[in-house]
């Protein structure tokens, strides 16, 4: 019997090639040396409500407010590598200082770990009045275990404490539920990738106990991560209050670009045309002049490229760079590509 195949069905099965449902493993997670930019935003228009399978999250119209940088440190390079010792073990620098008065820590450090297996919160590493000190987990916050998968669902317990001084302790013991609830495609202004999505609900009790006086109360919160195989940290993140399980958002953030970069535009542009776009082989650039001096940043605004043009067409071999987003700098404008072998 003859077969045929349908446009319908061609384009369906390229469509599940291009879309297909992802798998996180620990090579997705940081390490130390990363260095990662995100992008905070205003939550209140994102509807976190909506998810499934195969479904595409559409973010790419959010208003930026303000960025910052993930500096994953190797934890002998921290204040507090007495304390965290061993190989796959980094800091991230979270806080200037927090607390007030008497109890006012500087230079506050979150230390992660990673195994095939999971990836996990160790511990804290603090100063106070100078003095590095360092608050251990008891009972390590599994923050995901590997591989995740959609519909995968996990509960883990975390124990945590730390006494400052001889005179507080404070206390946190709780569990955290992963739920991974939808995969699909998601699209940020940074860009569109496959993705799966994971509500993580904390659940605990934090208590303070100064100089025999204690007391205990409810501490329950919520994040939305959207994963990738490619990005390290939360292509894009939601997180607030979990009350009789309402979620309040209070902060939300995505996988960020240099705000000062990508906002150079403007009347003066200098770049005709870019193609191909996404590029594979050879990248060319059209400018109004000869003479110009042209750059390409990657999307951690890292200077990949310098050259001057020598005339009105530029090729660039981009052969060796790496998949992802880049940015070709003039004097007057930005333009943004991406690199897809």
């Amino acid at each position: 019997m003859k077969k045929t195949i349908s446009l319908f069905s061609i384009l369906t099965l390229l469509s599940n090639v291009l879309f297909a449902q992802i798998s996180i493993t620990s090579s997705d997670m940081p390490s130390s040396d990363d260095t990662i930019r995100y992008t905070n935003i205003n939550p209140i228009s994102v509807d976190a409500t909506i998810t499934g399978p195969n479904y595409n999250w559409v973010f790419d119209t959010v208003a930026s407010i303000s960025q910052g940088v993930y500096n994953y440190e190797n934890a002998l390079q921290t204040p507090y590598a007495f304390y965290f010792l061993g190989l796959n073990k980094y800091g991230l620098k979270t806080n200037d200082t927090i607390g007030v008065g008497a109890f006012s820590f500087t230079n506050v450090y979150s230390f992660y770990k990673k195994s095939n297996g999971k990836f996990e919160a160790e511990g804290t590493g603090l100063s106070y009045q100078g003095i590095p000190l360092a608050a251990y987990y008891g009972d390590n916050d599994e923050i995901y275990t590997f591989p995740l998968n959609y519909q995968d669902r996990d509960s883990s317990t975390f124990d945590y404490s730390i006494q400052i001084n001889g005179l507080m302790n404070y206390i946190q013991k709780g569990y955290r539920i992963n739920t991974v609830d939808g995969w699909g495609t998601i699209k940020t202004p940074f860009g569109t990738a496959n993705c799966i999505r994971v509500v993580s609900d904390i659940i605990s009790v934090d208590s303070i106990n100064l100089n025999g006086f204690g007391f205990s109360f409810p501490n329950n919160t919520r994040t939305i991560k959207w994963l990738t195989n490619t990005d390290k940290i939360p292509y894009f993140e939601l997180s607030g209050i979990l009350l009789a399980n309402n979620f309040t958002i209070s902060r939300a953030r995505y996988r960020g670009i240099n705000l000062m970069l990508s906002s150079i535009s403007g009347n003066t542009n200098n770049i005709n045309s870019l193609s191909p776009n996404p590029a594979n082989n050879i990248l060319t650039i059209n400018t109004k002049t000869v003479g110009e001096n042209i750059a390409i940043y990657n999307c951690e605004s890292q200077l990949v490229l310098s050259v001057k043009s020598s005339q009105l067409k530029t090729s660039i071999d981009v052969n060796n760079f790496p998949n992802g987003f880049y940015f070709v700098k003039t004097k007057d404008q930005a333009c943004k590509i991406v690199v897809q072998h």
